[in-house]
């Protein structure tokens, strides 16, 4: 029990911090074009704000980023928003969340068996 509770517990960490940053954020939210900060403009449109110099992953990433969005418009624009959600929001937390829990719950059988041992 007590490695499925943890394993919800972290979990839950992302999602309280992303509603912290929002309810935080100086700016709401927008999805026009400011010169002097991103917006989601830039998700959206290839941020013009990013540089060699400011943003060498962005760069590096890019590609990937693309090829992600290619195969997940490969069902067409009507399955695209499906399979994000199902790919980002469904596949990748499940998966996290499973590979947590096994990890936590064989630290805790590996203790059990050392101190059978001593």
């Amino acid at each position: 029990m007590r490695p499925l509770l943890l394993t919800l517990l972290l979990a839950a960490l992302p999602l309280l911090f992303g509603f912290w940053m929002n309810a935080t954020a100086p700016h709401p939210p927008t999805s026009a074009y400011a010169a002097a900060r991103c917006t989601r403009y830039c998700y959206a449109h290839a941020c013009p704000h990013a540089t060699a110099a400011n943003s060498p992953a962005y760069f590096r990433l890019r590609p990937l980023y693309g090829l992600t969005i290619a195969a997940l418009l490969a069902g067409g624009r009507a399955w695209y928003g499906l399979f994000n959600v199902a790919f980002y929001l469904v596949f990748i937390p499940g998966l996290l969340l499973w590979l947590t829990y096994g990890a936590l719950r064989n630290a805790r059988t590996l203790r059990q068996l050392k101190q059978r041992r001593a």
